[in-house]
Protein backbone atom coordinates (compact mmCIF):
# COMPACT_ATOMS: atom_id res chain seq x y z
CA UNK A 1 0.00 0.00 0.00
CA UNK A 2 1.27 3.55 -1.07
CA UNK A 3 1.64 5.75 1.29
CA UNK A 4 0.44 9.26 -0.01
CA UNK A 5 0.18 11.25 3.14
CA UNK A 6 1.74 12.60 6.30
CA UNK A 7 0.47 13.63 9.27
CA UNK A 8 2.53 15.76 11.23
CA UNK A 9 1.83 17.23 15.15
CA UNK A 10 2.57 20.90 16.36
CA UNK A 11 1.74 21.93 19.64
CA UNK A 12 3.45 25.08 21.21
CA UNK A 13 2.97 28.06 23.88
CA UNK A 14 3.63 30.13 20.81
CA UNK A 15 3.16 30.01 17.04
CA UNK A 16 3.50 32.30 13.93
CA UNK A 17 2.39 32.04 10.97
CA UNK A 18 2.88 34.82 8.71
CA UNK A 19 1.57 35.45 5.14
CA UNK A 20 1.54 38.72 4.48
CA UNK A 21 2.63 40.95 6.83
CA UNK A 22 6.20 43.22 6.74
CA UNK A 23 8.41 44.88 8.46
CA UNK A 24 6.87 46.89 11.68
CA UNK A 25 3.59 44.92 11.83
CA UNK A 26 3.98 40.91 12.18
CA UNK A 27 0.74 39.69 12.06
CA UNK A 28 -0.13 35.88 12.26
CA UNK A 29 -2.38 33.76 10.26
CA UNK A 30 -5.23 31.28 12.15
CA UNK A 31 -4.01 28.59 10.94
CA UNK A 32 -0.26 27.48 9.77
CA UNK A 33 1.02 28.63 6.57
CA UNK A 34 2.11 25.89 3.60
CA UNK A 35 5.76 28.30 3.55
CA UNK A 36 6.02 28.16 7.12
CA UNK A 37 5.31 24.45 7.30
CA UNK A 38 7.62 23.50 3.51
CA UNK A 39 9.89 25.89 5.92
CA UNK A 40 9.98 23.74 8.50
CA UNK A 41 10.57 20.89 6.60
CA UNK A 42 13.38 22.47 4.46
CA UNK A 43 14.89 23.24 7.71
CA UNK A 44 15.14 19.47 9.17
CA UNK A 45 16.30 18.00 5.32
CA UNK A 46 18.97 21.04 5.52
CA UNK A 47 18.18 23.23 2.91
CA UNK A 48 20.65 26.08 2.88
CA UNK A 49 17.70 29.17 1.65
CA UNK A 50 21.19 30.73 0.03
CA UNK A 51 22.27 27.75 -2.21
CA UNK A 52 22.27 28.59 -5.85
CA UNK A 53 19.59 25.21 -6.43
CA UNK A 54 17.40 26.05 -3.55
CA UNK A 55 14.78 26.48 -6.03
CA UNK A 56 14.87 23.24 -7.33
CA UNK A 57 15.43 21.34 -3.77
CA UNK A 58 12.31 23.42 -2.52
CA UNK A 59 9.59 22.63 -5.68
CA UNK A 60 8.98 19.28 -4.88
CA UNK A 61 8.19 19.98 -1.22
CA UNK A 62 5.96 22.99 -2.35
CA UNK A 63 3.92 21.13 -4.73
CA UNK A 64 2.40 18.80 -1.85
CA UNK A 65 -0.95 19.57 -0.74
CA UNK A 66 -1.71 20.72 2.70
CA UNK A 67 -4.64 20.84 4.65
CA UNK A 68 -4.36 21.85 8.02
CA UNK A 69 -7.01 21.32 11.58
CA UNK A 70 -6.61 22.81 14.29
CA UNK A 71 -7.24 21.08 17.89
CA UNK A 72 -8.85 22.89 20.14
CA UNK A 73 -7.44 22.29 23.90
CA UNK A 74 -10.77 23.85 25.55
CA UNK A 75 -13.84 22.83 22.63
CA UNK A 76 -15.43 25.43 21.14
CA UNK A 77 -12.61 28.46 22.44
CA UNK A 78 -10.94 29.94 19.77
CA UNK A 79 -6.91 30.19 20.28
CA UNK A 80 -5.90 33.16 21.88
CA UNK A 81 -3.33 36.12 20.70
CA UNK A 82 -0.38 38.04 21.78
CA UNK A 83 0.91 40.66 20.83
CA UNK A 84 4.60 41.72 21.69
CA UNK A 85 6.27 44.80 21.32
CA UNK A 86 9.55 44.13 20.18
CA UNK A 87 13.03 46.31 19.43
CA UNK A 88 15.99 45.62 17.51
CA UNK A 89 19.41 47.58 18.37
CA UNK A 90 21.99 48.26 20.73
CA UNK A 91 24.95 49.77 18.77
CA UNK A 92 28.41 48.51 17.30
CA UNK A 93 28.63 44.83 18.61
CA UNK A 94 32.20 43.71 17.46
CA UNK A 95 34.11 45.50 14.59
CA UNK A 96 33.52 42.46 12.77
CA UNK A 97 30.27 42.75 12.49
CA UNK A 98 30.23 46.15 10.64
CA UNK A 99 32.46 48.29 9.49
CA UNK A 100 32.27 52.06 11.39
CA UNK A 101 34.56 53.47 8.53
CA UNK A 102 31.65 52.58 6.14
CA UNK A 103 28.98 55.00 5.89
CA UNK A 104 26.21 52.77 4.03
CA UNK A 105 26.62 49.97 6.50
CA UNK A 106 26.40 52.53 9.28
CA UNK A 107 23.21 53.84 7.75
CA UNK A 108 21.35 49.92 8.04
CA UNK A 109 22.61 49.36 10.91
CA UNK A 110 20.23 49.96 14.14
CA UNK A 111 21.95 52.48 16.93
CA UNK A 112 20.32 51.76 20.67
CA UNK A 113 18.16 54.77 21.22
CA UNK A 114 19.23 58.04 23.35
CA UNK A 115 23.16 57.48 21.71
CA UNK A 116 23.35 61.05 19.46
CA UNK A 117 22.53 59.25 16.65
CA UNK A 118 20.44 59.68 14.00
CA UNK A 119 19.68 55.92 13.29
CA UNK A 120 17.17 54.69 15.76
CA UNK A 121 15.92 51.44 16.88
CA UNK A 122 13.63 49.39 14.98
CA UNK A 123 10.32 48.49 16.91
CA UNK A 124 8.33 45.78 15.63
CA UNK A 125 4.92 44.91 16.68
CA UNK A 126 4.66 40.62 16.23
CA UNK A 127 1.83 38.12 16.89
CA UNK A 128 1.81 35.29 17.97
CA UNK A 129 -1.07 32.21 18.34
CA UNK A 130 -0.89 30.78 22.29
CA UNK A 131 -1.48 27.49 23.36
CA UNK A 132 -2.51 26.21 19.37
CA UNK A 133 -2.80 23.14 18.56
CA UNK A 134 -2.84 21.80 14.77
CA UNK A 135 -3.09 18.73 13.01
CA UNK A 136 -0.96 19.02 9.61
CA UNK A 137 -1.50 17.04 6.59
CA UNK A 138 0.72 17.23 3.44
CA UNK A 139 -0.18 14.64 0.64
CA UNK A 140 1.63 14.02 -2.84
CA UNK A 141 4.25 11.76 -4.09
CA UNK A 142 5.05 9.51 -1.81
CA UNK A 143 8.96 9.14 -1.80
CA UNK A 144 9.32 13.21 -0.95
CA UNK A 145 6.57 12.58 1.41
CA UNK A 146 9.12 9.35 3.11
CA UNK A 147 12.18 11.91 2.84
CA UNK A 148 10.00 14.76 4.99
CA UNK A 149 8.85 12.05 7.57
CA UNK A 150 12.85 10.59 7.74
CA UNK A 151 13.75 14.50 7.91
CA UNK A 152 11.25 15.48 10.78
CA UNK A 153 12.51 12.58 13.07
CA UNK A 154 15.75 13.28 12.93
CA UNK A 155 16.14 17.08 11.69
CA UNK A 156 19.36 18.33 10.65
CA UNK A 157 18.67 21.86 11.79
CA UNK A 158 16.25 23.06 14.39
CA UNK A 159 12.42 23.33 13.92
CA UNK A 160 10.64 25.86 14.98
CA UNK A 161 6.05 27.14 14.06
CA UNK A 162 7.23 30.22 12.26
CA UNK A 163 9.84 32.02 14.12
CA UNK A 164 12.56 30.71 15.91
CA UNK A 165 11.15 31.97 19.50
CA UNK A 166 7.92 29.11 18.98
CA UNK A 167 9.85 25.89 19.67
CA UNK A 168 7.52 22.90 19.74
CA UNK A 169 6.24 21.57 22.94
CA UNK A 170 5.65 18.10 22.37
CA UNK A 171 7.21 15.89 19.38
CA UNK A 172 6.04 16.20 15.74
CA UNK A 173 5.59 12.47 15.46
CA UNK A 174 5.51 12.80 11.78
CA UNK A 175 2.94 9.32 10.45
CA UNK A 176 2.59 8.30 7.30
CA UNK A 177 -0.06 6.65 5.47
CA UNK A 178 -2.50 6.14 2.32
CA UNK A 179 -4.71 8.70 2.80
CA UNK A 180 -5.22 12.02 5.03
CA UNK A 181 -8.10 10.90 7.02
CA UNK A 182 -5.87 7.33 8.01
CA UNK A 183 -3.21 9.80 8.84
CA UNK A 184 -4.62 11.50 11.35
CA UNK A 185 -6.54 8.21 12.78
CA UNK A 186 -3.09 7.27 13.50
CA UNK A 187 -1.12 10.61 14.72
CA UNK A 188 -4.62 11.01 16.94
CA UNK A 189 -3.49 7.51 18.36
CA UNK A 190 0.15 8.23 19.00
CA UNK A 191 -0.09 11.69 20.95
CA UNK A 192 -2.67 10.24 22.60
CA UNK A 193 -4.82 12.94 21.96
CA UNK A 194 -7.29 12.64 25.13
CA UNK A 195 -9.73 15.45 24.26
CA UNK A 196 -10.34 15.33 20.39
CA UNK A 197 -13.46 13.57 20.98
CA UNK A 198 -15.43 16.90 19.82
CA UNK A 199 -18.57 17.32 17.72
CA UNK A 200 -16.40 19.99 15.04
CA UNK A 201 -13.39 21.22 14.64
CA UNK A 202 -12.28 23.93 11.97
CA UNK A 203 -9.94 23.41 9.05
CA UNK A 204 -8.13 24.51 5.91
CA UNK A 205 -7.90 22.49 2.97
CA UNK A 206 -6.28 23.41 -0.47
CA UNK A 207 -8.81 23.89 -2.51
CA UNK A 208 -10.25 25.66 -5.87
CA UNK A 209 -13.72 25.41 -4.88
CA UNK A 210 -16.13 28.35 -5.28
CA UNK A 211 -15.71 29.97 -1.53
CA UNK A 212 -12.02 29.52 -1.99
CA UNK A 213 -9.96 32.72 -1.32
CA UNK A 214 -6.10 33.04 -2.48
CA UNK A 215 -3.30 33.28 0.28
CA UNK A 216 0.26 34.15 -0.94
CA UNK A 217 2.35 31.46 0.87
CA UNK A 218 3.36 28.92 -1.63
CA UNK A 219 6.78 28.87 -1.90
CA UNK A 220 9.51 29.73 -4.50
CA UNK A 221 12.46 30.78 -3.20
CA UNK A 222 13.13 31.54 0.60
CA UNK A 223 16.27 33.03 0.04
CA UNK A 224 14.82 35.58 -2.62
CA UNK A 225 11.66 35.95 -0.96
CA UNK A 226 9.57 34.76 -3.75
CA UNK A 227 5.73 33.51 -3.13
CA UNK A 228 2.62 32.99 -5.31
CA UNK A 229 -0.62 32.70 -4.49
CA UNK A 230 -2.99 29.37 -3.47
CA UNK A 231 -6.36 28.61 -3.16
CA UNK A 232 -7.92 27.56 0.40
CA UNK A 233 -11.08 26.47 1.61
CA UNK A 234 -11.98 26.55 4.95
CA UNK A 235 -14.45 23.17 5.83
CA UNK A 236 -16.29 22.15 9.85
CA UNK A 237 -14.78 18.52 10.32
CA UNK A 238 -16.72 16.27 12.47
CA UNK A 239 -15.09 13.87 14.64
CA UNK A 240 -16.85 11.09 16.11
CA UNK A 241 -14.65 9.72 18.70
CA UNK A 242 -10.75 10.10 19.83
CA UNK A 243 -9.23 7.69 17.92
CA UNK A 244 -11.82 8.59 14.29
CA UNK A 245 -10.14 10.74 11.54
CA UNK A 246 -12.14 13.80 10.45
CA UNK A 247 -14.64 12.85 7.78
CA UNK A 248 -14.42 14.31 4.41
CA UNK A 249 -16.48 17.76 3.58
Amino acid sequence: MSNNALAIYLDAPLQSWGASSRFQYRETESFPTKSGIIGLVAAAMGIDKHAPDEADLLRPLAELKLSTLRIDKIPGKSVRRLSDFHTIGGGWIDDWKADKGNLFAKMKTPRKAGDGSPFGTVITHRTYLTDARFLVVLEGEESVLQRCASALEDPKWGVWFGRKSCLPAAPLSPTLASTGSEAIALLAKKVAMGDFEVEKQTGQRESASEDAWYQSDQPISFGRREFQSRPITRVIERTENKTNAPNEP
